[in-house]
């Protein structure tokens, strides 16, 4: 069975609310971390903003069966000033200063026996929920937005709590990526297990009306 953390109602249900914009759909890919990135198929994110936040989803697969893993929401509130025409995780945790970025958690799964999770989040403008810079959201039409799922291995059951909460709860220090700062690597303790990012979606700002 699945098992997953929510914080609000799922996005279909929130995002028909008179106050929430149209949904946005992005594809999920597998993370650059595990080789060439390839659309995940049948995999979908979902965004839709309103006045005072967002509300995100994702419906995924080809997971680990029985693995948990946990969703991270990545806010770019001056995207403008990324040093490509995209923006990357260099920007995110290098140059968070002057792109004017944050990270939260959005949510945790232990993902179902045929390898599927589904992540629903809602995010206030103001701090993300345990933001790794204190940037939080600003202005949620302005702001790129990425979702990262990252795998915390088998679930260790004395743990299961803390896996499902925090960034690196049960892995071993080496699997966490070295740019990661020091507000990721507090969040939980180490295990045995390897923390892997799986996979991610894009949403850019929408564009302003003509």
């Amino acid at each position: 069975m699945l098992k997953t953390t929510f914080t609000v109602a799922a996005l279909s249900l929130a995002a028909s609310a008179s106050f929430a914009s149209e949904v946005r759909v992005a594809p999920v890919k597998s993370h650059p971390s595990q080789g060439d990135v390839e659309v995940v198929g049948g995999a979908t994110a979902r965004l839709a903003t309103h006045d005072e936040g967002i509300f995100v989803n994702i419906d995924t697969n080809t997971l680990t069966p029985g693995n948990v893993h946990t969703l991270w929401l990545v806010v770019i509130n001056n995207p403008a000033a990324c040093e490509g025409e995209n923006c990357t995780s260099k920007d995110v945790l290098k140059r968070s200063d002057i792109v004017d970025s944050d990270v939260g958690y959005a949510g945790g799964v232990i993902v179902d026996e045929n390898g599927d999770a589904r992540f629903a989040y809602h995010q206030d403008e103001g701090p993300l929920n345990g933001g790794w810079f204190g940037a939080g959201l600003k202005a949620s039409d302005a702001a790129e937005i990425h979702l990262v799922i990252n795998d915390h291995g088998p679930v260790i059951e004395e743990r299961i709590d803390q896996m499902l909460a925090t960034y690196r709860d049960g892995c071993t220090d080496e699997s966490i990526p070295a740019p990661m700062p020091d507000t990721a690597r507090v969040q939980g303790e180490a295990g045995p297990n390897q923390c892997r990012l799986m996979q991610f979606a894009i949403f850019k700002p929408e564009a302003p009306a003509s």
